[in-house]
């Protein structure tokens, strides 16, 4: 074979490996837009209840609230995102979309059992989330049916925590009904969850706070292939093992940890 025959060989070799490499990284992106299709745009304004003075006493006209479950940022991995997060791996896509149908799953069954739940809301969503009137009508049909249902905003799209002024209301609200346990999850681990965890327990009794494993998501920018690949096989089989390891991990041990009773996922 003559160096030029080589050489021309070696470009097509390359060529081709790009175009393939191409076509896997946009798979994803693909996979992303037709995920977001399932939450259709809607022109109907945010249903759920914001948390008011006035929740308190629909809260205390209901049964014991007893446990309270707080979600930061519900749904985070799919609206709001940039384009770099839609190139990730197979692994990865497959692990974002396990933890978003997981859940939404989990939210849906506590609002439609009638437990009291909180959702810390992206600040800003409209004009930060990538389809904010589908996020809209996310919120709206995945937990809209419970009457024990609130929401807060957090100061920013990007940020977990609260402006003081609803911190404290919160703080009251768990107070006036006497919460037993809070029960966290959200996403992300390490990261917007953290700083409303650290937010909370300056004011709430940190012994009883905990972050849920099943009810938190991990950001696959923090997990190498492998580490996610692992973390994927394991949540198939609801083995939420690693799920504990990196939170302890980005709590550096200074956080409570509660799992839930294992349910059959179909």
């Amino acid at each position: 074979m003559s160096k030029k025959t080589f050489h021309t060989t070696q470009s097509i070799i390359v060529v081709l490996c790009f175009l393939i490499s191409g076509c896997a990284a946009n798979a994803p992106a693909r996979q992303f837009s037709d995920l977001l299709r399932r939450y259709p745009q809607t022109t109907e304004p945010l249903r759920l209840q914001r948390l008011t003075e006035k929740s308190f006493e629909a809260a205390l006209r209901g049964a014991d609230a007893g446990d309270v479950t707080i979600m930061v940022h519900p749904a985070y991995s799919l609206f709001f995102r940039d384009s770099e997060r839609s190139a990730y791996s197979e692994t990865k896509y497959f692990l974002l979309r396990l933890q978003l149908d997981r859940e939404a799953r989990m939210a849906a069954e506590l609002s439609k059992a009638g437990k009291t739940l909180i959702l810390i809301i992206p600040g800003d969503y409209p004009t930060e989330s990538i389809a904010p009137l589908s996020y809209t009508f996310y919120l709206n049909t995945v937990v809209a049916p419970g009457r024990s249902v609130y929401y807060l905003y957090s100061e920013t799209w990007n940020k977990g925590g609260l402006a003081m002024n609803d911190m404290i209301l919160l703080y009251r609200f768990l107070q006036t009904v006497k919460a037993g346990k809070v029960l966290l999850g959200g996403g992300y681990i390490g990261r917007c969850q953290r700083e409303f965890h650290t937010q909370l327990t300056t004011y709430f009794d940190k012994a009883h706070t905990y972050i849920v494993p099943e009810l938190s998501s991990i950001s696959p920018d923090d997990l190498s292939e492998k580490e996610a690949s692992d973390l994927l096989a394991g949540l198939r089989k609801q083995d939420y093992t690693l799920v504990r390891r990196f939170i302890d991990k980005k709590a550096e041990g200074n956080a409570n940890i509660l799992s839930l009773p294992q349910k059959r996922e179909h």
